[in-house]
């Protein structure tokens, strides 16, 4: 009789509420007794069905500045997956750029979300020139380095598959690989629990949502824009969740 094949997840950082993360709940839904390997996790900060999941960190998650924000130990990330090694027969890696270059005994199959921004589409996830602030200017400087970490951990997968055709060809032109098109699940459901959001009361009449965190590449700025100068109600939330985090108003 042949045994099931050990398969554990693994995932960039479960520090935030997003549908990379939606994918790996769907994923820890599908294989239940599968580990959940990260390199930070940080509980108040993601979804909390996660608290049902083995969780694996690197010890990178001993620093709790990193747990609430990622961003500044980007320096230390590559560190900090090289760790991370995973003994399964089968890991499915979500990731957008740190997650497909955690060392396996077995078979990898990486979701790219998107290959990262920070690295090859660098101004779009700035904002702005990359030699105009301090911040692009030092990433800039690692980039190198990283660019290398990032290709070399491509080439250690198995298969990748995305999200999306747009992906699909930024993978084919940052990695030289070819992809396959899996959808994501659908992250909203309309029979799910609804309640009152205090600060749109008034709005009962309709309006647009945005959901997004607020980073340049997300564009939101822009919907702003298009809003002004008309009668149209948009609200912003960074989180469908969390909906007192609505942020912005415009009429």
């Amino acid at each position: 009789m042949t045994s099931r094949p050990r398969v554990a997840v693994a995932h960039d950082y479960l520090t935030q509420r997003g549908g990379a993360e939606r994918v790996v709940l769907s994923l820890m839904r599908a294989f239940p007794d599968a580990p959940i390997y990260t390199t930070l996790y940080n509980p108040p900060g993601t979804y909390p069905e996660f608290a049902d999941a083995k969780i694996v960190t690197s010890w990178l998650n001993n620093i709790p500045l990193f747990r609430k924000d990622h961003r500044p130990a980007l320096p230390l990330l590559a560190l900090a997956a090289n760790s991370l090694r995973i003994d399964a027969d089968v890991v499915i890696a979500s990731s957008t750029g740190w997650a497909h270059g955690f060392p396996t005994s077995g078979r990898k199959l990486v979701y790219c979300h998107s290959p990262a921004r920070y690295l090859y589409r660098t101004e779009e996830y700035l904002g702005q020139p990359a030699r105009s602030s301090l911040k692009g200017q030092l990433l800039m400087a690692m980039r190198p380095a990283l660019v290398r970490w990032d290709q070399h951990a491509a080439r250690s997968a198995d298969r990748y598959v995305c999200n999306s055709t747009v992906v699909q060809r930024r993978i084919a032109e940052v990695y030289g690989i070819e992809s396959d098109v899996i959808a994501p699940p659908a992250g909203v459901k309309s029979t799910g629990r609804q309640e009152p959001v205090e600060q749109l009361q008034d709005w009962a009449d309709g309006y647009y949502l945005v959901v997004s965190r607020l980073l340049p590449y997300k564009n939101v700025q822009r919907v702003i824009e298009a809003f002004h100068g008309t009668s149209e109600k948009l609200a912003i939330a960074e989180d469908v969740n969390i909906f007192g985090s609505v942020v912005d108003f415009v009429c």
